[in-house]
Parts: C-alpha cells; sequence; structure tokens
C-alpha cells in the first residue's frame, strides 16, 4: 500500500504556492504568473509516485479583500486547510517578514511544513534573520529552504510530505492529475494568459466562462467568452485591430494543445458586466457561493 494524504499549500499572494505544486508534479497544471490573484480556486492536484499519493490542494493566495468576490476568495483560502494532514507554508523569502498566517497557523494543531521560498533572490544574512523571526512564532514546523522556480529544495519538501502521511487506500485513480474538469483546466489557462499578456489593472476582473468544448479526429474546438467589468477594459483585451485577442487566442491553443497533445481551435470573445464580483446574480452563475 501506499502513503496516501491530503497537503494544503498555503500563503501570501505570489509566495510561489502554484510554481511549486507544478514542480512537484513534474509539469504544468496550475496557472502561474506575477499578479496577485493568479489563482483563484482551491484546486486539488495529484501527485502519485512507486509510494505515494499527495493531493495537493492549491488555494488562492491570502490578501486583503476587495469586495464580495474578495471575501470568498479569502474564505475559501482558510477553510482549505480543514482536514487535511498537513500544511505546507509557503513564505516569499524575498519580502519584509508579515506574521499574520504564522500567528493564525500556530493556534491549529495541523502539522506546519515552512517552505522559505526564493532563498535565491535575497542574501543569505537577511534571509536567515528574516526565518528566524518567523520560528519564534512556529518553533516545531520543519523548515525547506527552496527556490521553487529553479526546483531546489522539492525533493526535500516530497520526502517531508510523506512523512506526515499514513498507508492506505488511494483516494484517486494514479492517471489522475486533478479532479477539476477539462474545461476548467481549459479556462485556467486562458485565464493565465490574460495574465501574463494584459496590462495591471485588468486582469484582477477577467473571468473565463467556458461556453462550449468538443473533441472530433480532427482536433478540439473551444469556444468561451472573457467577461470584465468595464467597456474600457475590454477594449484593451480586443486591442487595435483584434491584435491582444488574437494573441491570448493564440497562446493559450499552443498550452491547451500541449496539455491535451491534440491541435485545439480557440474562439475567444470579450464582453463587459458592470461590477460582476461584487453581484451576487454572477458569484453563483461562476462557481463563487457566499
Amino acid at each position: 500500500m501506499k502513503k496516501v494524504g491530503f497537503a494544503c499549500v498555503y500563503g501570501r499572494a505570489n509566495a510561489g504556492k502554484s510554481t511549486i505544486i507544478n514542480k512537484c508534479l513534474g509539469f504544468k497544471l496550475l496557472p502561474v504568473s506575477s499578479k496577485p490573484q493568479t489563482t483563484r480556486d482551491n484546486v486539488n492536484a495529484i501527485y502519485n509516485d512507486e509510494d505515494s499519493q499527495i493531493i495537493f490542494v492549491d488555494t488562492p493566495g491570502v490578501f486583503k479583500p476587495h469586495g464580495k468576490l474578495g471575501s470568498i476568495l479569502l474564505r475559501d483560502s482558510e477553510s482549505a486547510k480543514e482536514g487535511v494532514d498537513v500544511i505546507v507554508y509557503v513564505i516569499d523569502a524575498s519580502e519584509v517578514p508579515n506574521f499574520e498566517l504564522a500567528n493564525k497557523l500556530a493556534k491549529q494543531d495541523i502539522p506546519v511544513i515552512l517552505c522559505f521560498n526564493k532563498v535565491d533572490l535575497v542574501n543569505a544574512e537577511i534571509g536567515e534573520s528574516r526565518l528566524a523571526r518567523y520560528l519564534e512564532i512556529l518553533p516545531d514546523c520543519k523548515v525547506i529552504r527552496m527556490s521553487a522556480k529553479e526546483g531546489f529544495g522539492i525533493e526535500e519538501l516530497l520526502k517531508e510530505i510523506k512523512s506526515h502521511f499514513e498507508e492506505g487506500d488511494l483516494i484517486f485513480p494514479e492517471d489522475i492529475v486533478s479532479d477539476r474538469p477539462k474545461e476548467f483546466i481549459i479556462s485556467e489557462i486562458i485565464r493565465e494568459k490574460c495574465m501574463r499578456l494584459l496590462s495591471k489593472e485588468v486582469p484582477h476582473s477577467i473571468y473565463v466562462d467556458m461556453k462550449h468544448v468538443s473533441e472530433d479526429e480532427e482536433g478540439m474546438e473551444i469556444f468561451a467568452d472573457i467577461i470584465v467589468e468595464k467597456e474600457s477594459e475590454k477594449a484593451i483585451v480586443i486591442g487595435k485591430g483584434g491584435k491582444m485577442i488574437a494573441e491570448i487566442c493564440r497562446y493559450s491553443e499552443q498550452s491547451i494543445s500541449s496539455y491535451f497533445g491534440m491541435p485545439v481551435r480557440c474562439e475567444l470573445l470579450v464582453k463587459a458586466i458592470p461590477d460582476w464580483r461584487n453581484q451576487d446574480k454572477y458569484l453563483k452563475k461562476f462557481g463563487y457561493e457566499e
């Protein structure tokens, strides 16, 4: 039997949580960008090897919430810790310390692995001084110094996570890498391309509303709406002469094709729904329940 369990990956926005999970999996499953709220949903990513199955719960980065959607994401991030076997607390070593999350974790009974990430981006002496302050709050946690982007510390992390698991029956089949449906994976790939290609202000309001996905011998065909909140944002996403939406479509097709191993054609429309992130009707429609 294999060691099986759940590991919640928890931390502030842009600490490197999704990058860590992608590196553990050995391929890119979760969207990554430098902009906050790249991850909006709790996603189970499933790692299998010869002696274990790790179900990683990737959470939205903890941030000061703005509006109804922000409050829902913060609630979901906090609730994701419930019932897991271990919490992987990811800290950006290059940032000035913030102890709010550490103080919350100190009040819980769940084991904590402290991933001190991005150590390659900070002076070693400064980094160790910052780490020491976290360990005053969480003295019993295991520390892993790492650079997820470079792959440093990943094997040590996997070994430490497994040490918190018991042997048991598999929760998911070994050929499954996520519990989310195909449409969700596609929508996240498209949203990631928007995050990477668009100006800083626009991505926060974007939602990708999947309309139709079909497959045949010629490949996959995708129809989706990119939702924003303002007509001015809609114009930015479309771009002059449709250049930007064409770029989003092209990069999305490439990544989706690589992920599913087949030719892909995307048709993307852009729609403006004023203030959708604060409207119960649309939050419910898009799967964000209060």
